[in-house]
């Protein structure tokens, strides 16, 4: 699922590219990915104009003309791409926007997870109930929602509604960073491991976003190229490979039902 890095990459090209343009057609090509009635949405969205595009956690929100907003979200396998109409349309192509300016937004969507939901803008906040974005959360509060819980640091780091926009791949890579064990306690921590907890987050965020996000299997820009973060990776994925830093086998074990990859040696349990 494309995470924090991924959609915000996706955000900052579409601000570049379809702020200040007028929707002026609209195919619907699998009307389920719509939340809502599909008519309803053409009729509502057809003849406005994007004035905001902005992430919300792993969400796209593309403020309109109109006082409403669309919510979408690419769950595993979605794509948003701004291209020329005048390239064929592509399978597991599900919906079009024309713009004012001769290119379409398509939405792509292989396992058809995703969807696309009109709001209106009152509704936004409340329709996105997610914990504090990770890179406007500031060191001390950061610790102090630390220490007011006594969960799996793992697990921790992927609940949205304490941190938001933080999946498996990027929880995997600030734990290596930060030399912590997935599966040691949020309460057990130090008050150095969070200093380096936090340092890590925001210099592994701020990368992938750098590197426009990590292309593991279906996430592409709004301009339809992959990420390079993935080369990047020190842990995730790379179970049975040497760890870049010690060399010890890179492991992965489940944690709440998800993988986890790290460091035996990097990131050695500490018991408390």
């Amino acid at each position: 699922m494309p995470e924090l890095p991924e959609v915000e990459t996706i955000v900052r090209g579409l601000q570049k590219q379809i702020i200040g343009k007028k929707i002026v057609g609209i195919k619907v090509i699998l009307p389920r990915i719509i939340r809502g009635e599909a008519e309803d949405f053409i009729t509502l969205v057809l003849g406005t104009t994007i004035q905001k595009v902005w992430r919300r956690g792993k969400m796209i929100v593309v403020g309109l003309s109109t006082q409403r907003s669309i919510l979408i979200h690419l769950k595993l396998t979605g794509q948003l791409v701004y291209i020329s109409a005048e390239l064929p349309i592509t399978k597991h192509t599900h919906l079009i926007l024309e713009l004012s300016d001769g290119q379409q937004l398509r939405y792509l969507d292989v396992r058809q997870f995703g969807y696309l939901c009109l709001v209106d803008n009152s509704l936004v906040q409340e329709l996105t109930p997610l914990g504090v974005e990770p890179l406007e959360l500031s060191r001390d509060k950061f610790k102090a929602l630390m220490q007011s819980r006594k969960a799996l640091i793992k697990p921790f780091l992927l609940n949205q509604s304490f941190i938001a926009g933080i999946g498996n791949i990027y929880a995997d890579e600030i734990l290596h960073k930060a030399g912590i064990h997935p599966l040691q306690r949020t309460h057990t921590l130090g008050q150095m491991q969070i200093a380096k907890l936090y340092q890590a987050m925001q210099e592994v965020l701020r990368q992938a976003i750098e590197q426009k996000g990590s292309s593991i299997r279906d996430y592409v820009d709004s301009s339809g190229q992959q990420g390079d973060y993935q080369r990047y990776h020190q842990v995730y994925q790379r179970q049975g490979q040497p760890c870049l830093t010690c060399h010890e086998k890179i492991v992965r074990v489940k944690i709440g039902g998800r993988s986890s990859h790290f460091c035996p040696r990097c990131q050695e349990e500490e018991r408390r």
